[in-house]
């Protein structure tokens, strides 16, 4: 089977503050200019990138690379992330979020509330990058000049980062999975996998393909984004046995029948959540406090992992029986994790 079209992969906004932090530290202390950097990535992949501009001065040096999306349809996409580095009296690398990156307002986000959007995976990767040069103590200022305006036409505010973007990523690059034509690229790589395996691990994303490889063989996960309901139809024709295996909020929407949990094509994730902490039974005062988060990640810190349970299996028990109606002679399974991993559900496994 041929691919007709071959897709471009991006970088990510937290890709774009490394690979701006590294060419800002070596202009600082070697007073040179790059063109390029190579980063290293969480995945183990290092990624060339290109830096627009690097200005450097007695005790600060800036430098400037912008956000690719690839063939993502993605609005930061050609995003300025701007970074500027200084040396630091200890030995220590601090990262600071300024102009147009956003501040988490809620809690249960990868940032701590009152804090900086900058996710701890993000911050790991401008360490790692810096430390490739240097290991004297260096501050890092990260700012997006357009990112204030940019946020406004974005989900943040909806979820409780407010005055800028979020600088995250969780492997460095970005996939092209949300466009039609990657339904193709999805349909070949189960082919692949059907040639060793009688089962196939559908993942929505990054987080979930990782804990999904903690149960099962890793070739035999395949990360399909946002297309879930595409993604199950057509392995269902070619495997006895189809797992999803997901994070809570790609899945709740899935508990709400939509198959496509690209934003564009709705949202009912909070109002799933709480229809299915009512069927658990939970108190009327954590009812309220979920309905009212901003977030999956917030509401879930009004629970205690017991209630999560509990309102993930009923969760995991609607989608199974959604899927099920693709294929009655296919054996499925959903699981549902934890945002540290953990399984919180395991049904028809």
């Amino acid at each position: 089977m041929i691919i007709n079209s071959l897709k471009r992969f991006g970088i990510t906004t937290g890709a774009a503050a490394s690979a701006a932090a590294k060419a800002a530290v070596i202009g600082l202390l070697n007073k040179e200019k790059r063109s390029t950097v190579v980063i290293p990535t969480p995945i183990g992949l290092r990624l060339e990138i290109p830096v627009e501009k690097v200005e450097i001065d007695s005790e600060i040096s800036c430098a400037e690379v912008k956000k690719f999306s690839g063939d993502n349809p993605d609005i930061l996409d050609g995003l300025v992330i701007r970074c500027c580095a200084k040396l630091n009296e200890n030995n220590e690398i601090v990262i600071i979020g300024e102009r147009g990156v956003g501040k988490v307002t809620r809690s249960g986000l990868k940032a701590t509330m009152g804090e900086m959007a900058i996710s701890p995976t993000v911050r790991e990767m401008i360490i790692n990058a810096i430390r490739e040069v240097t290991d004297k103590g260096i501050q890092i200022t990260i700012e997006v000049p357009n990112g204030e305006t940019i946020a406004e036409k974005t989900l943040n505010k909806m979820v409780g980062i407010v005055g800028g973007i979020s600088i995250l990523g969780t492997t460095g690059i970005e996939t092209p999975v949300s466009d039609d034509d990657y339904l193709e690229h999805i349909r070949c790589e189960l082919n692949v996998i059907r040639q060793s395996y009688d089962y196939v691990v559908i993942a929505p994303g990054n987080s979930a393909a990782k804990y999904a490889a903690e149960l099962f063989d890793s070739n035999c996960i395949i990360k399909v984004g946002d297309r879930i309901g595409d993604s199950i139809k057509l392995a269902s024709n070619l495997f006895k046995k189809v797992i999803l295996a997901g994070l809570p909020a790609k899945l709740l929407k899935v508990y709400a029948g939509i198959f496509n949990t690209h934003y564009s094509q709705g949202d009912a994730r909070l109002e799933s959540l709480t229809h299915a902490s009512v069927l658990a039974g939970l108190p009327y005062g954590t009812l309220t406090k979920i309905s009212n988060a901003l977030s999956v990640e917030e509401a879930f810190t009004y629970m205690t992992k017991e209630q999560r349970r509990k309102v993930m299996n009923i969760v995991a028990e609607k989608i199974l029986s959604r899927i099920k109606s693709f294929n009655d002679n296919i054996n499925f399974c959903v699981i549902i994790f934890d945002y540290d991993g953990e399984s919180l559900s395991r049904v028809g496994c």
